[in-house]
């Protein structure tokens, strides 16, 4: 989902995420002084709500943005209660508590809430099209591997905390695209080129957001540039370490795989990362791929 996605059922389904407010909606990239605000609000009470959305983790800079806003419109309405929102998919704790201390309310949009909404409202995401080239190449490589006939593992989970590095927005980053790059703790000897990834976000809302074909043998090699700016700890992204070069084959970031959802079917009981989920990177066997590749189709149908 983009940005743009989540202001939109804001803006235009604002009951669903603010119940029993009664907020009507003044304008949508409301322009103030060649500043766009992304949603204004007037409550039953007069107030007005300014509204800010940013995916994935709420960033240091939102508040200040907010703030300036926040300027701008008390100095054409200085008679005017003004509220302010924040308004991300993950929200750290120390960032809520500054925040909210200043009067900057703070509101944790969960990817299952967005999707549940969408869905309820028929609303369609942007950037939710039918590719066919990628369901075809998805299925090529889902053949190749099922054919298989051994025991070695050629699926792999590659996990990332988005206390540490914001995943969601590097998946959906245009200047990142499909190569990404990740980082090998273990099993070193073991990935290989041609083998799948499967990239898992950790946290509340665990599972399977992307499928990705790996494309080269692990190297020692730098953090890229393009995807260094998402660690929200910079000492781990400069470290050089046994790396992955993967091409996204297939975001989920719509309609992720949650992990309570694998945890209850059968077959996946052993799934490594359900067991363990300490680490990075998590062996898949055969049978627990043909699961989850059956789950990635259905994926595809709705």
């Amino acid at each position: 989902m983009l940005e743009k996605d989540i202001e939109n059922l804001i803006a235009q389904h604002p009951s669903d995420f603010f119940p029993k407010e009664n907020f009507k909606l003044l304008g949508q990239q409301y322009t103030l002084k060649n500043r766009r605000i992304d949603i204004l609000f007037e409550d039953t009470y007069g107030r007005y709500i300014i509204v800010e959305v940013k995916r994935g983790i709420l960033s240091r800079e939102a508040s200040g943005q907010i703030i300036e806003y926040y300027g701008l419109l008390k100095e054409d309405n200085p008679d005017k209660s003004i509220e302010l929102v924040l308004c991300a998919n993950i929200i750290p704790n120390e960032r809520r508590m500054f925040l909210e201390n200043v009067g900057i309310d703070c509101k944790e949009l969960s990817v299952s809430l967005i999707t549940d909404i969408a869905k309820k409202n028929n609303y369609i995401f942007l950037d939710d099209e039918d590719d066919r080239k990628e369901i075809q190449k998805l299925n090529e490589i889902k053949n190749e591997i099922n054919s298989i006939n051994n025991d070695e593992i050629n699926v792999w989970i590659f996990q990332a905390n988005p206390k540490d590095y914001d995943i969601l927005n590097a998946l959906s980053d245009e200047n990142i695209g499909n190569n990404i790059h990740w980082g090998i703790r273990r099993h070193k000897n073991k990935i290989k080129n041609g083998n799948i990834g499967l990239i898992w976000m950790s946290g509340n809302e665990a599972g399977i957001y992307a499928v990705t074909l790996i494309t080269s043998d692990p190297e020692f090699t730098d953090e890229y540039p393009q995807e260094q700016k998402y660690w929200l700890n910079s000492e781990k992204g400069i470290k050089k370490l046994l790396r992955v070069k993967m091409l996204v084959i297939k975001r989920l970031l719509n309609n992720p795989i949650f992990r309570n959802d694998l945890k209850n079917i059968k077959g996946l009981e052993h799934l490594s990362i359900l067991r363990n989920a300490q680490g990075t990177n998590f062996p898949v066997k055969k049978l627990e791929w043909k699961i989850i590749s059956n789950l990635i189709d259905d994926k595809y149908k709705k």
